[in-house]
């Protein structure tokens, strides 16, 4: 049983009262800005799940459109090959795949593809109380299985059995009534304090692009925060 080092120290007290027996924590609500298509973002989805999993964290997703169509698509210079006899090192990304212990699956991918109608979609299952499951339906479509998630039809068929109205789900998207929820890259997305997707709003924290024992023990102190709040009220 665990018994804080100050029993009368309401700090101490409230930092017990998320210590798991095991997993018995507080569940806080975790705006993330992402979106589909970067890959940062799909280990942001494994993460989250694991958040909700393991800490009751609840999430919300916030759609940033890494490409809108104002933007053009940049072209990428390859980078020079390294000299013949130096060792390999890994990337920042390479860095973040080896410490949460995920492997990036391998299917071939649509190149150039936009995400608008996707993110709109999204927007649509809030209005039914099934976003979650929707996102991580795209996610998956996506990134396992190469599918095009910005055109209608395939949206459509992923969302059957999510979304019980299916034509208002393409009717909002063809509108696109929910246009002022999601956010464009580079300057409005910038002016919102949002320069990385996945960027996590932990408590008073943004959190891009980091490894899951950063964002549990982001999780941990708001969750601590917050019942700390709650017991001074």
């Amino acid at each position: 049983m665990f018994c804080p080092e100050h029993p009368n120290d309401p700090k101490a007290i409230a930092q017990h009262t998320i210590m798991p027996r095991h997993n018995r924590i507080m569940g806080i609500t975790i705006p993330v800005a992402h979106d589909f298509i970067c890959p940062w973002c799909w280990v942001g989805l494994l993460q989250a799940k694991r958040l909700e999993r393991e800490l009751g964290a609840k999430i919300e997703w916030l759609g940033y459109e890494l490409f809108p169509e104002e933007l053009e698509w940049p072209d990428h210079t390859p980078a020079p090959e390294p000299p013949a006899n130096r060792p390999p090192t890994l990337s920042r990304f390479e860095f973040l795949l080896v410490a949460d212990n995920i492997e990036m699956p391998s299917a071939e991918r649509p190149k150039k593809m936009r995400t608008y109608n996707a993110h709109e979609a999204v927007e649509y299952a809030k209005t039914e109380g099934v976003s979650n499951e929707l996102v991580e339906e795209l996610y998956h479509a996506y990134w396992e299985r190469g599918e095009d998630i910005n055109n209608v039809e395939v949206i459509r068929r992923l969302s059957d059995g999510i979304i019980q109205d299916l034509d208002a789900l393409e009717k909002a998207i063809q509108s696109k009534e929910f246009k002022k929820n999601i956010v464009g890259f580079d300057d409005e997305a910038y002016s919102k304090g949002i320069y990385n997707v996945p960027t996590f709003m932990i408590g008073k924290e943004r959190l891009a692009e980091q490894p899951f024992s950063n964002l549990r023990k982001a999780v941990m102190h708001a969750n601590a925060a917050e019942a700390l709040a709650k017991m001074q009220q």
